[in-house]
């Protein structure tokens, strides 16, 4: 028909377009392949009982745990294999020992766990069947009497690191005053309390307590010039001075009266 077209068939040889489908579709059907057997491998390896974990590895530098006992925690707390193994049940059983204060725990293949434990490091006893460390965490070995050296702290609960960190400000200026901190206690009204090796007792109350640790060093090397008149209690709780207790080095008997004397600075 006049101004009309047809399509010419196609020639002999000519090439036909490239189905651009095909590659793509090719691809995918690998990978579910592949996606699915390493499922399906998966799913074999992480049976219980196959691929059992036979080495455990315990590093770290002990003093106070024994590695054997570590072990046997760590065999009792396995429950699969390589694969199938829960990593964290195996880290709290650990932590559940009194002296760990922290493991981190991997898999080694083809059947090994390693672990890397860390001691616990005691800054002082807390209470009387406690150790407490420097973040102010609590935990209770079976015995604290080897450290019977160290200061005691005490406090009500969730006070632990409020009085740890006093602890470590108060023990700095004792030092410096030649004074050996035996015990810090913050009792249940709030009230500060400090117990030195030398028999003295120090009450800061609950409130501007660092002004008043700030004036108990500030004064004490003037109340102890006397050699045989040593401070027995101070109270510092005072708006303008503070109270001395006085202990006579000579007859070992203490004063029944308390000195109280002005601080002007």
């Amino acid at each position: 028909m006049p101004g009309s077209r047809r399509a010419n068939p196609s020639r002999p040889g000519q090439a036909r377009p490239p189905r651009r489908w095909v590659m793509p579709t090719s691809v995918a059907g690998l990978m579910l392949l592949l996606v699915g057997g390493l499922a399906m491998a998966y799913h074999l390896l992480s049976q219980p009982g196959r691929l059992p974990l036979r080495v455990i590895e315990i590093e770290g530098e002990l003093q106070q745990l024994d590695r054997s006992a570590v072990e046997e925690v760590v065999v009792g707390a396995i429950d699969g294999g390589f694969f199938s193994c829960d990593m964290n049940r195996l880290r709290m059983a650990v932590l559940a020992l009194p002296w760990v204060d922290d493991v981190s725990v991997r898999r080694s293949w083809p059947d090994r766990l390693r672990m890397v434990v860390t001691e616990q490091v005691p800054l002082a006893r807390w209470g009387d069947d406690a150790l407490i460390n420097v973040r102010g965490g609590v935990f209770r070995p079976a015995s604290i009497q080897p450290f019977a050296g160290l200061a005691r702290l005490s406090g009500p609960a969730g006070s632990e690191q409020r009085v740890v960190a006093f602890y470590q400000r108060v023990v700095a200026g004792a030092r410096t005053r030649g004074l050996q901190l035996r015990e810090v206690e913050l009792d249940r009204r709030r009230h500060w309390w400090l117990r030195f090796e030398q028999g003295l007792t120090v009450s800061l109350g609950r409130d501007t307590v660092e002004h008043r640790l700030a004036q108990f060093f500030r004064v004490y090397p003037g109340l102890v010039t006397e050699p045989l008149r040593r401070p027995e209690r101070i109270d510092m709780r005072y708006a303008h001075g503070f109270a001395v207790r006085w202990r006579d080095e000579g007859t070992g008997r203490a004063h029944d009266g308390s000195d109280a004397s002005e601080d002007s600075a």
